[in-house]
């Protein structure tokens, strides 16, 4: 039996979420992606809206 290996994405999303009900610089979404990936994640995955909703610009 030829089994594939799974792989392991995380959504950050919802870190965005959480940054703008609290309406400040925290949680960081970059810096939660960087967590997953030290962790041993595979990948990170992130929907970004078209109205730009959860974006902050620097």
């Amino acid at each position: 039996m030829n089994a594939k290996q799974q792989r392991l994405y995380i959504n950050i999303d919802h870190v965005a979420t959480l940054r703008q009900a609290r309406r400040g610089a925290e949680p960081d979404p970059v810096d939660a992606a960087i967590a997953c990936e030290a962790a041993g994640a595979d990948g990170i995955t992130a929907h970004l809206r078209e109205d730009r909703r959860h974006i902050q610009d620097a």
